[in-house]
């Protein structure tokens, strides 16, 4: 589980420093040019600018990998559902994203990549802190060769 929990953290604070960036980057230039974005995309939409989304991206994406992470390092009760949820609202954040532009690149795939792992670890993670930590070994044969104990002593005086 050690494992698991590192990889989470590392995908999570990768999630939030490239969510803060790139969203800090959107709220100062509500164009969107500084990132090579353009503001054709936002046709349709019900944003006049890059300055929303880029809220968006700060809070939901970046502080939230945040929190995550930071339940992940301190291992509250409920850090696995946190990861899962981070991990929906990402995927969320993907597909939205490749419906508004149509593009599908590498970093997209990547971090679509990355949702995915927190879905799937996070609910690996949740099931693995349900199962009990002991699990004596269960045998039926071992139970029928048990002698049965008397409660009476022979050799009493």
């Amino acid at each position: 589980m050690k494992t698991i929990h590192q990889l989470l953290i590392a995908i999570l604070i990768i999630a939030a420093l490239t969510a803060l960036y790139i969203g800090f980057s959107l709220i100062n230039d509500s164009s969107g040019r500084s990132l090579g974005l353009s503001y054709d995309d936002l046709q349709g939409t019900p944003f006049s600018s890059y300055s929303t989304p880029g809220w968006l991206l700060v809070v939901f994406i970046g502080l939230g990998s945040l929190i995550a992470a930071w339940s992940c390092i301190q291992h509250f009760a409920f850090h696995p559902i946190l990861v899962m949820a981070e991990g929906i609202i990402f995927a969320i954040w993907i597909i939205i994203q490749i419906a508004i532009t149509g593009n599908i690149n590498f970093p997209i795939i990547l971090f679509a990549l990355f949702a995915l792992a927190l879905i799937l670890l996070g609910n690996l993670l949740r099931k693995k802190m349900l199962q009990p930590m002991h699990h004596p070994p269960h045998s039926p044969s071992n139970k029928q060769h048990r002698a049965k104990k008397s409660h009476t002593h022979k050799n009493r005086t």
